[in-house]
């Protein structure tokens, strides 16, 4: 009889991996198609008041899309030839932040106009259409004018941001599969491994009571 406790997760040995003991049930995301495209968004032009006299044209505002996300909703699915299907989607970009470079305490988020993508995709009936693994790739801010407000105490910065999307489309179903198994993966205990290097001189070393140099010898 096999024992199943000197079976780990890994490579196969030279030998080959042993035949599966049994045939489980699971339930997966099965991706019909997926497509990836890099996508710059067109300019987005925002104002924002200022403390006076702080700001100039070429200013880098900072922009922070480590809290991003990136969502699409189907809109309408147009049928094709060959299990193609055109597909309407709206993408939407949220949480990302725009912060005074002046004051990392002050943030503003920057809103995102969602956006329609057409697509053509092999999606059959009962897909469903996830853009999750899409990121934000790069977001740049910069002051584009200033101009005085009629207060004399603030400035009306006028600012550009400019977004580049890495788009991650996949068209995804729940499907029960049945998969060869060796059972749970159960955890094996944590071990500790010894240093790398010994604590106190090898035993060899301290037995050197001479030592050569040229052509004398010292004692040490």
């Amino acid at each position: 009889m096999r024992d199943n406790h000197l079976l780990i997760p890994g490579l196969c040995p030279d030998q080959g991996c042993p035949e599966p003991t049994k045939i489980e049930g699971i339930l997966v995301d099965k991706v019909y198609d997926s497509c990836f495209q890099m996508e710059n968004l067109p300019p987005m032009e925002l104002c924002i008041l200022a403390e006076q006299n702080r700001f100039t044209p070429g200013t880098v505002i900072p922009c922070s899309a480590n809290e991003a996300t990136i969502s699409c909703t189907e809109i309408e699915r147009r049928p094709l030839k060959n299990g193609l299907a055109e597909l309407d989607i709206l993408i939407k970009v949220e949480n990302i932040t725009l912060q005074n470079p002046y004051d990392a305490s002050e943030t503003l988020p920057l809103k995102v106009t969602p956006f329609i993508k057409t697509l053509t995709m092999r999606c059959p009936e009962g897909t469903v259409v996830d853009c999750s693994e899409s990121t934000v790739n790069r977001c740049l801010c910069t002051v584009a004018e200033v101009l005085p407000d009629s207060c004399q105490c603030v400035d009306l910065l006028k600012v550009i941001c400019r977004l580049q999307l890495s788009l991650v489309v996949k068209c995804m179903a729940k499907v029960p599969l049945l998969i060869p198994s060796y059972g749970t993966c159960d955890p094996a205990p944590c071990v500790t491994l010894p240093p790398p290097c010994p604590s106190t001189p090898p035993e060899q070393c301290s037995q050197i009571e001479k030592v050569r140099i040229g052509g004398d010898t010292y004692d040490i």
